[in-house]
């Protein structure tokens, strides 16, 4: 039987076949310990027992206004847009651990507390959602994310986070080493979170490119548009390609399968098709990640697996 290994550096695929020392591995991890890195003990588990993994938790994504309290305390993960929660206590009711929305690569066009921040800070536009993309080697944007707007929500009881825009300084530069040393202040920036705020959990929106450094700081990745997509630029829904949609199936695997993430899918599909809202849904779990198929507002109770 041929395995297949989504762990090859580089993003390449290798194949071999499972040896005797592949069950030796895995039975000498599972005595050891730390004798073995996890991804090298899922690896070796996967390869040659087949074991189940764990489910990903249930997460739910709204970001309107009035929040439904009850239906999202369902939940084990709530990601919400924190100025429109009045009742943070009453989301935890049934033990979900509630993320407030950061963005982290873009200063929004419509939050008056970025409005305000000076232009040195940033380094382009993304036309598509109106906000200004930062500079994230520039410490005046680091305070901001950190001194401003987290430290606030910290100060309000929030203990987790949902990092969005992560990868937006790709838009605004192309070459190599530029991008690479976003990468590095953007990695900075997490480790400052966690040191900022103890026993933070932070939950990634994508941001492949920092996993290698940056991955055992998060408890989970998500990301969207794996089969179904909101363009919009053209505001309207498409089906995503098969080449973006192969593109990022193999990193969502990579981020659960080496870097031990449990890893939520967004999709978007009309609210007049419910029927694609569940086949959609369905197949997202086929690929055993969470679901959740909703509208691009993110502002109703969607296709997804509660508690």
């Amino acid at each position: 039987m041929n395995t297949f290994s989504s762990c090859a550096p580089d993003w390449r695929f290798t194949w071999r076949l499972p040896s005797a020392l592949d069950g030796e591995r895995a039975v000498q991890a599972l005595r050891g310990g730390l004798a073995f890195r996890l991804p090298a003990l899922l690896s070796a588990c996967l390869l040659v027992y087949g074991c189940a993994m764990k489910p990903p938790p249930s997460t739910a994504f709204f970001y309107g206004s009035p929040i439904p309290v009850l239906a999202l305390s369902k939940f084990d993960r709530v990601v919400v847009e924190a100025e429109n929660v009045t009742d943070l206590a009453g989301l935890r009711v049934g033990g979900a651990d509630v993320f407030a929305y950061v963005s982290v690569g873009e200063a929004e066009g419509w939050r008056a507390t970025s409005s305000a921040l000076p232009p040195e800070l940033f380094m382009g536009n993304n036309v598509a959602w109106h906000s200004r993309i930062a500079d994230l080697t520039q410490s005046g944007w680091r305070d901001y994310l950190i001194e401003q707007r987290m430290a606030r929500l910290w100060g309000e009881g929030y203990r987790a986070f949902f990092l969005d825009t992560l990868d937006s300084y790709q838009i605004a530069l192309k070459d190599p080493d530029a991008q690479h040393a976003q990468a590095k202040a953007l990695v900075e920036i997490i480790r400052a979170m966690h040191q900022r705020f103890p026993g933070v959990h932070l939950l990634f929106n994508r941001g492949f490119a920092v996993l290698p450094e940056a991955g055992p700081l998060a408890v989970g990745l998500v990301a969207e548009s794996l089969f179904q997509r909101w363009n919009p630029m053209e505001q309207a829904y498409e089906r995503v390609s098969e080449q973006d949609h192969d593109w990022l199936l193999a990193r969502l695997k990579q981020a659960r399968d080496c870097h031990a993430l449990a890893v939520t899918v967004i999709d978007y599909v009309p609210a007049d098709q419910p029927e694609l809202a569940r086949e959609t849904a369905r197949k997202i779990a086929a690929q055993g990640f969470a679901a959740w198929v909703s509208t691009p507002g993110l502002d109703m109770i969607a296709m997804g697996a509660g508690k």
